[in-house]
């Protein structure tokens, strides 16, 4: 399900929509000021912090995701939601859509907790049953 509009309720930001967001890019900044707007609750999972910080420490810039880390809500991976991410992984191998485990990581915490995922990558997290997706289109 992608979400074009209405209430935004709660929304994890992806790793593409943080990135541009830490540098200024303004599609970035314009969505996450309106889902703000909206009301919206926002949050990163775990797996997110890590893609950051594997991307940061090769440039030298650790701080930044640090600093975002200690900012933002983090959602964990609980066992719960491990279980539900090898069904989820299961279900799409067995139709022959599989996706990136980051990726199916990060959006079965996301729906686990009843976040939907801002992303530009609509079309792994579109793939996972029950996840809403607000769409970021990268500069």
């Amino acid at each position: 399900m992608v979400a074009v509009g209405g209430e935004a309720g709660r929304v994890v930001l992806d790793t593409d929509v943080l990135v541009d967001f830490l540098k200024g890019v303004p599609r970035a900044v314009e969505l996450v000021r309106g889902l703000r707007e909206k009301g919206a609750a926002l949050a990163t999972t775990v797996v997110n912090i890590f893609e950051l910080a594997w991307g940061a420490h090769r440039v030298g810039r650790a701080r930044d995701v640090e600093g975002l880390a200690d900012a933002m809500v983090v959602l964990s991976l609980t066992p719960r939601e491990a279980v539900r991410a090898g069904e989820e992984a299961a279900y799409l191998s067995s139709i022959g859509l599989a996706i990136d485990v980051r990726d199916l990581l990060i959006g079965v915490i996301a729906r686990e907790n009843g976040y939907g995922v801002a992303t530009g990558n609509l079309r792994h997290f579109t793939r996972i049953r029950g996840l809403t997706v607000v769409p970021y289109q990268r500069g």
